[in-house]
This record gives C-alpha cells, structure tokens and sequence, in this order.
C-alpha cells in the first residue's frame, strides 16, 4: 500500500473551520461524499460516531485519526485536514485536536483500514514527521513529506 498515492487534493484542507467534533464529522465527512469515496454521507458519519463510541481517536500531539469500514465507502482513502482552531476531542493525552486524518475504507475482508491506519501511526509516531505535516501549507510539501519517509 502506497500511501503517497492515496493522497487526494480534494481531500486536503488548510485552515478548516470547525468548532467541535461534531463540525469535523460533517465537514470531513463532506469532503469524502464530494470527492465520490462514500455514496452515503449519513451512514458514512454514523459508522465514524460508531467507531468514535467505541474508543476516542484522538492519539495526542494535536492529531486524531477518526475511521469508518462501511459498505458506503467506494475506495480507500483518507483527509488530511488541518483545523483553523484545536477542537476537544477527549483524545489519550486530554489536549484538543488541531489536525485530523480521516479514514474511510470499504467493508472488504482484506482490512484495508487497518493497513492505512498502521502506516500512518507508524509515521506520526516520528515527532520529525508529525510536526512537518502539521506545518505543511500545501499538498506539494505534504507529498514530499510521505516521500522522505519512505526513504528510511
């Protein structure tokens, strides 16, 4: 799996406006449905409030990482969003959220969520890493980001 390629334009914001939780899933959520990843945005959003309910996915250092396996995911894919001002989001270290990537993956036995989910942990887990994607301020930057990692 190349997350590099993953990587869609449309799926990516800068100084998103959102003023809880709440606004992130509708918003982000949005994004997914126009950018034709999911066919149902309502099911698409419960199936993130369902995971939600089940453990929080903010992971600390600002970064929460919400994710749904849904019928209504067409493709696997993902946001990278950075919010206009952090959020709550009750994630493991009690800070707020200021950047969230979103996962949507389609409910196929090959676990492709997981897969996406572990390589991304994997690289916010790097303080070098998290905090270049956290200043990157355009989608160029954030592809030479994923790029570089690969190389270690």
């Amino acid at each position: 799996m190349n997350i590099v390629e993953m990587i869609d334009e449309k799926l990516v914001s800068f100084g998103f406006d959102a003023a809880s939780k709440d606004d992130v899933f509708e918003g982000l959520g949005k994004m997914m449905y126009d950018a034709g990843k999911v066919t149902d945005l309502n099911q698409y959003i419960k199936g993130l409030y369902a995971r939600e309910a089940e453990f929080p996915t903010g992971m600390g250092n600002g970064i929460a990482i919400p994710h749904c396996k849904s019928d209504c995911v067409k493709e696997a894919a993902f946001t990278l969003v950075k919010l206009k001002n952090p959020v709550e989001w009750g994630s493991l270290d009690e800070l707020p959220v200021d950047y969230v990537i979103m996962l949507a993956a389609p409910n196929t036995s090959d676990n492709v969520h997981l897969k996406m989910l572990s390589k991304l942990a994997a690289n916010l887990m790097d303080d070098d890493f998290r905090e270049s994607l956290k200043d990157a301020t355009d989608v160029a930057q954030i592809i030479d980001i994923f790029n570089k990692r690969k190389e270690d």
